[in-house]
């Protein structure tokens, strides 16, 4: 029997794409402005995010990546033009966290809860189900997004990227199931990508896949035998409730 649900948060609870190429494009120009990055370095650094000037790769970097390992791929793609260039490297890794994540948090950041999911949460904490979030995002970017989209309150579990060994380690479920105080088998995993549903298979979890429009998610949980929505009020029906 499910009794607690963990959400992953981009691309299952917040509209990933538009937020995430918004936020890299003011790193990208700070970088530009602020540091005085060469313009064939910048381009470089776009490439290594998968950070197109309309959109994000499907593979790109920022999809599968804590803050940490951005800062550190961009300052690792910096220093080798540096090092080839004799290009003066003005920043390190600890610099360009700090800058990601203070772009991370301005107030024009267009955070937006995907279709139905306030409804669909709130629904499900009538019915009593303990609800969590796991993300590889930080704790202060996941409550400035779950705040701004007035959904934070239906959660009692944040589960983030600075705080474990990041998905699809099943360390954050385990932290979830030991504050429910719930076998594994009793937690219930959704997310948008396959890195969401190792994630619940190493933790020994059920899971629901949320289909993506155009990304190809919905073949991928079939294939794996794994049940997939459309909609998150779908899981209300696939629940029983």
């Amino acid at each position: 029997m499910i009794k607690c649900i963990l959400f992953d948060k981009d691309g299952t609870l917040l509209e990933f794409h538009s937020t995430q190429h918004y936020i890299y494009t003011a790193v990208l120009a700070s970088l530009k402005d602020d540091y005085q990055v060469p313009e064939p370095l910048v381009q470089q650094l776009s490439e290594a995010l998968g950070h197109l000037p309309d959109r994000l790769t499907p593979d790109s970097l920022i999809q599968f990546s804590t803050n940490q390992q951005i800062a550190q791929a961009l300052f690792d793609t910096s220093r080798n033009y540096a090092e080839e260039r004799r290009w003066p490297q003005p920043y390190d890794a600890n610099d360009l966290l700090e800058l990601i994540e203070r772009l991370s948090l301005g107030e024009d950041v267009p955070y937006v809860a995907l279709p139905n999911v306030p409804e669909t949460l709130r629904y499900l904490r009538q019915r009593d189900y303990r609800l969590g979030v796991a993300t590889v995002d930080t704790l202060t970017a996941t409550v400035a997004g779950l705040t701004k989209t007035g959904i934070l309150e239906y959660f009692e579990y944040l589960g983030t990227g600075e705080a474990s060994t990041p998905k699809p380690d099943a360390s954050l479920a385990d932290g979830f199931c030991s504050q429910c105080g719930i076998l594994p088998n009793e937690l219930l995993i959704v997310g948008d990508g396959e890195n969401d549903m190792l994630f619940a298979h190493n933790a020994g979890a059920h899971f629901i896949g949320i289909d993506t429009a155009g990304e190809g998610t919905s073949s991928v949980f079939r294939e794996a035998g794994q049940r997939s929505v459309a909609d998150m009020r779908e899981i209300i029906g696939i629940l029983g409730l």
